[in-house]
């Protein structure tokens, strides 16, 4: 049994300091985060001028309306849920930043991002 009198402190042992060497794998150019979030905004806007048309020719309801609709709202989340994983998965395969655009649709998701624009701006008026 030990007591508080007979307590034994036991010390660390001085070890030498480790140095850590970072490695690359790789020499290709960094994708900013901007480019990533841009390409993640471009692929849920083209699945969102996608089922959004396709949802207001189907049940009649406006793009405007089908975001106060519980259902339309979770498919917008899963679809944005499969724009980030899919883009994840080409910032991992992708070897280059011109790779990367064409791999990830950039051009597209510009265009998807504009046609949805205007499409709301069209139902509010």
């Amino acid at each position: 049994m030990i007591t508080p009198l007979r307590a034994r402190i036991i010390a660390r042992p001085h070890l030498p300091k480790r140095t850590r060497t970072v490695t690359c794998a790789s020499t290709r150019p960094e994708i900013t985060p901007a480019k990533v979030i841009e390409a993640v905004a471009g692929k849920s806007a083209v699945y969102g001028v996608t089922l959004g048309t396709a949802n207001w020719i189907v049940s009649g309801a406006n793009p405007i309306e089908q975001y106060h609709r519980p259902e339309f709202a979770c498919l917008g989340v899963l679809c944005s849920a499969i724009s980030m994983y899919s883009v994840d998965r080409c910032v991992a395969q992708s070897k280059s930043v011109e790779e990367f655009d064409k791999v990830s649709y950039v051009e597209t998701g510009r265009l998807a991002m504009v046609i949805f624009a205007s499409m709301l701006i069209g139902c509010s008026i």
